[in-house]
């Protein structure tokens, strides 16, 4: 932890940014992103920078969480570890850390996109990313001995570099981003981070229009490669604001305040033309394009030469011919050509990203009302387009047309997270949605919605001896076939020759056939799917998708654990027992990607698995209960939005749930109420007391996945615990000064383990038996299963206190420290059962959890031996 710097900070500066002249940190990412540094002051002139700072001490957010856009569940600090890989906060020496961590060295993962929420700066970025690490050999904690941490970066989400391990000690990692969003990954177990600091710079030389020129064409020609144009807001006409070249220069042109303020008004010409063989980092950015248009009706047959002019009626919005420009977050509106009415590419590679295309034309612009090809996006001569994050919606062909959303001839095309709807025709196109056929034409389509379309074959997607097209977790729905006798077309898709491979897709919903595929390569050309009508293959199912509302175009899966509403910008959960049947119906051997916690480790199908708007799986959930600061009305999803009280949990809970629960002191009765549930403590053990009852009850055969553990039982009128007929999992709880301690009837059989019963006036156990426990008084047998009567030697009983004394370590939470003056050691310290792995107790633990309701948690007190998996541990202050 860096104790001159906030928990967290997040800071963006337009003009000029003042370095700290004594943070390595900050020099090094000003050298990384190319900037001048004078040190003695020092100053660096730059238009927008951006520095994230979070060294995970605040202890009321938690902005990992927040911030990431994928992560790892993340468990309480001091809670039994779950089954599947975690993250953790853990108090160390050094300060609050973030740990890695699964309780058989399974890898978590941890991931940020950069800049964070409203902070982008709208253009090409770079920096670093500083981050502390430590293993177990560095830290007196319970690390797995052969931890390690791994990180991948991407510029868009899409391409990742190899996995690059990090060793012990502080790193810097360079990023970039010609989008604007860096991103990076972290996966890893036995690992502790700490210090994560990120520092980006967007650095060039401004020319501002209209301050410096008049027009966006002078401001161009005045531009060298690596410059910045910044457009004020207004709407921009005539001569040097349309028809705009960028003549083969490596140039930002952007905005400034985005397409919502900032028009290109192309009155019957074309808005921007590439035609110098600028590449990716020739940069358009942040403009509404509106009006283009270019007539004329001839196209060259297929493998006739190209001839180049601006007059070809190619690329209404925007043309890129034989260049490879980088398209962000622009909106290209009411444009129209033969080709590519928005935007169209002739043998380039333009990466269009975070982009609208709608309201654009393709075909009727000559002297007939001829066909057109990609009223929104059209690609040909070779070109290979990247598509991401994009919208093409309500654009229109005209008549005899091909692809009323995208045109793709061959050309290879990368569509991912991507929007295809509402396209359709005048009289009549093949394709509506998309278009694309060729021998040596490749389209894949990733995480892709295609709806609404119309055409008259392939409403959805249309394909013609294509070399191959791929296409995994996209939906295809509510596309139609634009005349009365096309029903024997494939309303969804279409396919005639080429290799077609259709995985972990929707397709619902669509006139005449859903999936028509003809003379297909492939053999087996579609897995893992819900084909409606029914198609053969592995994993297909032909099933209600159960889409939340198909009639205003929300295909999103419903599921009463939890998914995302569009409209609102939230989770809410579907009525009890509503659950799509696409979720958790990929391929098992696919990734989850970024799908929300729970998902069963198994991908959705449909345009939103995989991603962080997946609805969440059945179970299991974690819910949390804290009593100083919650409420029954709550979701009870995180503790800041915990309930009050553990029945309301369990109430919500479904089998595998998990409920955690917070400090405090609980007066309740709470019944399990048939459910396979885990209940446990989340930090210091809460008590749980019951003046007029049991505390804990089990009345529905409850079996062994019914769990609860880590509490104090105290002050029960009735007793700590009944069991009628159910046999549930007892462990690590402290049940002292009751009337009883567990009883059990109607031939129940608890499994109670590492136990400790204490005081309890009229006895610890009836009809029942406890394992490695200590009891008050030991019968024939519970000597044989591990069990002491001795004095459990606990710190302050009277006062509350349930640790257990230890002259090598206990925590005191009335100090909130770990004390080392106790004269002895409790002899349920290292005696319990001895198959139980120590979960989080602090090193040393001798390998063996201690018996009561802190055993197995950062709270549990310390050995006097070591086991082969503690580290070296200098105990202060410790007496003979």
């Amino acid at each position: 932890m860096s104790k001159d710097l906030p928990h967290r900070r997040i800071q963006t500066e337009l003009s000029e940014m003042r370095l700290p002249g004594t943070s390595w940190f900050w020099i090094t990412a000003a050298l990384l992103a190319g900037a001048a540094v004078c040190f003695m002051p020092g100053h660096v002139q730059a238009d927008w920078t951006y520095n994230y700072q979070d060294d995970f001490d605040d202890v009321r957010n938690n902005w990992a969480e927040t911030d990431s856009h994928l992560h790892s569940v993340f468990w309480p600090q001091g809670a039994f570890p779950p089954q599947e890989p975690y993250l953790y906060f853990l108090e160390t020496d050094s300060g609050r850390e973030l740990g890695f961590g699964g309780r058989h060295g399974e890898e978590a993962y941890l991931g940020y996109s950069f800049p964070t929420g409203p902070h982008q700066s709208g253009r090409a970025v770079s920096g670093t990313v500083g981050i502390d690490v430590r293993f177990a050999s560095d830290t007196s904690v319970t690390l797995s001995p052969s931890g390690y941490l791994l990180y991948s970066v991407s510029d868009d989400g899409v391409n990742w570099s190899g996995s690059v391990e990090l060793g012990s000690g502080s790193h810097v990692i360079p990023i970039e981003s010609v989008g604007g969003t860096c991103r990076i990954v972290f996966s890893g177990t036995g690992v502790l981070i700490d210090n994560l600091e990120v520092y980006l710079l967007a650095s060039p030389a401004t020319i501002r229009v209209p301050d410096d020129f008049d027009t966006i064409q002078a401001a161009i020609d005045s531009s060298v490669d690596g410059d910045v144009i910044q457009v004020a807001s207004g709407t921009y006409s005539g001569y040097g604001n349309m028809d705009i070249d960028f003549r083969g220069k490596a140039i930002t042109v952007r905005s400034q305040n985005g397409p919502g303020q900032t028009t290109i008004d192309c009155t019957e010409h074309r808005g921007f033309y590439f035609r110098s063989g600028e590449g990716s980092d020739s940069v358009l950015r942040g403009f509404t394009i509106a009006g283009g248009r270019v007539r004329g009706s001839e196209l060259p047959p297929d493998g006739a030469p190209w001839d180049s002019s601006p007059d070809n009626s190619v690329g209404g919005g925007i043309f890129c011919e034989f260049s490879s420009p980088s398209i962000v977050n622009c909106v290209i509106r009411d444009c129209g050509a033969e080709l590519g009415g928005g935007i169209a590419s002739v043998g380039g590679s333009p990466r269009i990203l975070d982009c609208v295309i709608e309201q654009c034309t393709a075909g009727g612009l000559g002297s007939a009302n001829s066909g057109g090809y990609g009223a929104g996006i059209g690609l040909i001569e070779g070109s290979g387009a990247t598509i991401v994050n994009c919208a093409v919606r309500d654009n229109i062909a005209y008549v005899n047309s091909r692809g009323a959303g995208v045109y793709c001839r061959q050309s290879t095309a990368l569509l991912v997270n991507c929007d295809i709807s509402y396209n359709g025709a005048k009289v009549s196109v093949s394709g509506g949605g998309l278009y694309c056929s060729g021998s040596s034409a490749g389209v894949v389509l990733e995480k892709c919605l295609v709806s609404n379309n119309i055409a008259t074959a392939g409403g959805g997607l249309f394909a013609e001896s294509l070399d191959h097209l791929r296409m995994a977790n996209c939906t295809v729905a509510g596309n139609r076939l634009s005349e009365s006798g096309a029903s024997a077309s494939g309303g969804g898709i279409h396919s005639v020759g080429g290799d077609i491979v259709i995985r972990n897709s929707i397709v619902w919903h669509n006139d005449g056939a859903a999936v028509l595929l003809a003379d297909s390569f492939s053999r087996n050309p579609v897995l893992f799917s819900n084909i409606q009508g029914h198609f053969p293959g592995q994993g297909n199912i032909d099933t209600d998708p159960l889409f939340v509302s198909p009639s205003s175009g929300d295909y999103h899966l419903k599921s009463a654990y939890g998914r995302y509403d569009s409209s609102w910008g939230r989770w809410v959960k579907d009525s009890d027992y509503v659950y799509s049947p696409c979720i958790d119906a990929g391929d098992p051997q696919d990734p989850v990607g970024s799908e929300p916690f729970p998902n069963n480790s198994r991908v959705n199908m449909g345009a939103y698995g995989g991603t962080a708007e997946a609805s969440k799986s059945i179970g299991p959930l974690i819910f949390h209960v804290d009593r100083a600061g919650g409420s029954d009305f709550n979701t009870g999803l995180s503790r800041s939005d915990a309930f009050a009280t553990i029945q309301r949990a369990v109430n919500e809970t479904y089998d595998g749930d998990t409920v955690m629960v917070w400090p405090g002191v609980y007066q309740e009765q709470v019944s399990f109420g048939t459910r396979a549930i885990t209940v446990q403590s989340a930090d210091v053990a809460a008590v749980v007391t019951a003046p007029s009852g049991y505390a804990f009850s089990f009345y529905g055969a409850e079996g062994s996945r019914s769990v609860l553990r880590n509490f104090v039982i105290v002050g029960c009128g009735t007793g700590g615990i009944y069991c009628e007929s159910a046999s549930p999992t007892l462990t690590n709880l402290t049940i002292a000064d009751n009337q009883f301690g567990i009883v059990a009837g109607g031939g129940a059989d608890p499994s109670i383990t590492n136990c400790i019963f204490w005081d309890n006036e009229a006895g610890d156990l009836h009809q029942c038996h406890a394992y490695y426990s200590r009891l008050q008084e030991l019968g024939p047998l519970d000597a044989e299963n591990g069990n002491t009567n001795s004095d459990p030697l606990f710190a302050d009983p009277a006062g509350g206190d349930y640790h257990l004394q230890s002259r090598y370590g206990r925590y005191s939470p009335g100090k909130g420290t770990w004390v080392f003056t106790d004269p002895l050691t409790s002899p349920c310290i290292d005696t319990g059962d001895p198959g139980v792995y120590p979960g989080r107790e602090r090193m040393p633990h001798g390998g063996r959890v201690n018996m009561g309701a802190y055993g197995g948690t950062p709270f549990a007190s310390m050995s006097g031996s070591q086991s082969w998996g503690d580290v070296s541990f200098a105990v202060p202050n410790m007496t003979n």
